[in-house]
């Protein structure tokens, strides 16, 4: 072919290659912490815990420019317990969070989207639900010792994610931080089939509406999910934060309840926790560190008498370079009543205390990302 014949046809594929253009990423977090957690009564465990300043996780996602202002795309993400070298389990049906435990399963993030300029973006698959985004966004800890996710106590295996979902995410919002006004909406199906009493548990219906400003963001959040034994299981919170010279404020109000009475293990029965929390960013200078402090109380409507725990966390967390940090994270947590929980709520919760007493810990640790 005569050159110029080559770049005429060249030229004439180019708005199809541009319409076309994909990418396709690897991510990930390797966190790891050394750990010492304590329980009235209990007494203390030592540990090598996997996530105590962000989740450990590996992860794959891609887009393809369509044109005309359309793009498709996937992520897969994975949570790892790095101290074993374990995979987590994830929820096929809304109901349980024990599916494939120890496998290596895309339990955090499993979806493909369609994503519009104008419209927005819809998602298919396993995502997080509109309420957990609230508990996320506004925790100054979000995971390891110092997070506050007790709140989200006796629920259903959707207080963090759902399977089966289909999202919906108004232009330019696809994270739990957005600019100008928002919206975020998901439906989700526990797929049982059949006529039984509880063939709809695991449905789930949610949203999360709200505002990001120049300095600051607010957004209020509900999510039901259907069960034949308990009733409906809502979740709704709202959240805000405000930021100033590096520095940044968050609060969080929520409620958690459900139709029925759920009888717990501890020995109470209750269908309805409150809860509040404040904390903050308070940064040591632009590029250097930060100390993340938070406290949290939460009430739960036991028919026996209600019981309560406050939780005070405080730590430090001092930059390596941009991918990696040292952190160091203290937490105490104060039980009423018939409650009895331990220090952290992750996977390695540490000792759980009698009724009415108190749990700690530290964790100190490395996070790297890649």
């Amino acid at each position: 072919m005569h050159p110029s014949k080559f770049m005429w046809s060249l030229m004439a594929l180019a708005p199809c290659l541009a319409s076309a253009q994909s990418s396709v990423n690897v991510y990930g977090v390797v966190d790891m912490a050394i750990s010492s957690y304590h329980g009235t009564g209990a007494g203390s465990k030592q540990m090598l815990t996997s996530s105590g300043n962000q989740a450990s996780r590996i992860g794959f996602k891609g887009q393809e420019i369509l044109g005309n202002g359309l793009s498709a795309g996937f992520e897969l993400e994975a949570g790892l317990n790095t101290d074993s070298g374990t995979g987590q389990p994830t929820s096929a049906d809304n109901q349980k969070n024990t599916d494939n435990a120890g496998s290596l399963t895309f339990n955090r993030k499993a979806y493909v989207y369609l994503q519009s300029n104008d419209w927005g973006q819809l998602r298919l698959g396993r995502d997080y639900t509109p309420a957990f985004w609230n508990l996320f966004a506004y925790d100054p800890f979000r995971v390891g010792v110092g997070i506050s996710s007790q709140v989200v106590y006796g629920t259903t295996a959707t207080g963090f994610r759902a399977s089966n979902s289909i999202g919906y995410f108004s232009p330019s919002c696809y994270s739990f931080q957005c600019k100008g006004a928002f919206f975020q909406g998901m439906v989700a199906f526990g797929e049982n089939g059949g006529n039984a009493p509880g063939r709809h548990d695991g449905d789930l219906h949610a949203f999360r509406l709200g505002y990001g400003g120049e300095n600051f963001d607010v957004a209020i959040a509900s999510a039901t999910t259907k069960s034949a034994a308990y009733g409906d299981y809502i979740q709704r919170n709202i959240g805000a934060s405000y930021v100033w010279q590096g520095h940044r404020l968050m609060g969080l109000l929520g409620q958690n309840r459900t139709s029925n009475l759920v009888n717990f293990k501890d020995g109470g029965s209750a269908n309805r926790i409150n809860f509040w929390q404040l904390g903050a960013w308070i940064s040591t200078g632009p590029g250097k560190g930060y100390f993340p402090i938070s406290y949290m109380q939460l009430r739960r409507n036991d028919v026996q008498g209600a019981s309560s725990a406050r939780k005070f966390a405080v730590g430090y967390v001092h930059p390596l370079s941009k991918r990696t940090v040292l952190y160091g994270t203290y937490a105490h947590i104060n039980n009423k009543g018939a409650l009895r929980f331990p220090v952290s709520s992750g996977s390695a919760q540490g000792p759980e205390p009698v009724a009415g007493g108190n749990a700690s810990g530290v964790d100190l640790g490395i996070r790297h990302i890649f």
